[in-house]
């Protein structure tokens, strides 16, 4: 059987190819950062910020794909809200282990004492720490009432992600503000090209990844329900 290359591995292809690029900006082209503690640490922005953001993103997809679900029963946006937060539980492991490394090296101190008084941490641990429950929830057989329950702990993020993203901003924190900040157009221009390209390298990854793992849990639903019809 021939196999047929399609968009989505166009996609994947290029957004590996735009991983490596940034790997390349970070390590290799910009050198050290001026004006930080750790000016090698501070490497870890590249990815910290990208994959941080598709976090948001992937849970954004579950708490999309609950709501619809609850609405109208779609199969389908259940399945990518399942799949999405999987995505973002990885992604989310990246953007905090990233995150912890720079810390600890830009700012010394205790790990766990960060964790506990920095807002813009304790409330992305705190959603990370709920998707986990909400992927753990969802490993029992799915019945519809697995599904309406899974799908209202899915629309918690509607609270988790925006107070995550804004703590930051009105809460008690250090963790700098770029995104969306006047402190986002000072960058010198080549932080700027390093961080654009990962966060694309990092949405193209996701949709790609998105994919492939929809394809699986359809596969999967099949599989089962061809055992279930020779029972």
């Amino acid at each position: 059987m021939k196999y047929k290359w399609e968009l989505r591995e166009t996609v994947g292809l290029f957004g590996f190819l735009l991983v490596l690029a940034t790997l390349y900006f970070g390590l290799i082209y910009t050198g050290p950062a001026k004006f930080f503690t750790a000016p090698n640490a501070q490497k870890l922005f590249y990815f910290h910020v990208p994959s941080g953001l598709v976090t948001y993103l992937a849970f954004l997809m579950v708490v999309g794909g609950s709501a619809l679900y609850l609405y109208n029963q779609s199969h389908y946006a259940d399945r990518v809200a399942k799949c999405s937060a999987e995505l973002g539980i990885v992604f989310g492991f990246m953007s905090l282990a990233s995150g912890t490394f720079w810390m600890k090296a830009e700012w010394g101190g205790d790990i766990v004492s960060r964790f506990l008084t920095d807002m813009r941490l304790a409330t992305t641990l705190a959603m990370w720490i709920l998707y986990i429950a909400y992927f753990v929830y969802r490993r029992q057989p799915e019945t519809s009432i697995v599904r309406n329950n899974a799908a209202v702990l899915g629309m918690s993020g509607l609270i988790m992600v925006p107070l995550s993203y804004l703590s930051s901003r009105f809460l008690r924190s250090h963790h700098p503000v770029i995104v969306g900040t006047e402190e986002q157009d000072s960058l010198d221009p080549s932080l700027r090209v390093g961080l654009y390209m990962g966060i694309l390298a990092f949405i193209l990854l996701y949709s790609f990844l998105l994919n492939i793992r929809m394809q699986i849990e359809e596969m999967d639903k099949m599989i089962f329900s061809r055992k279930m019809g020779n029972l």
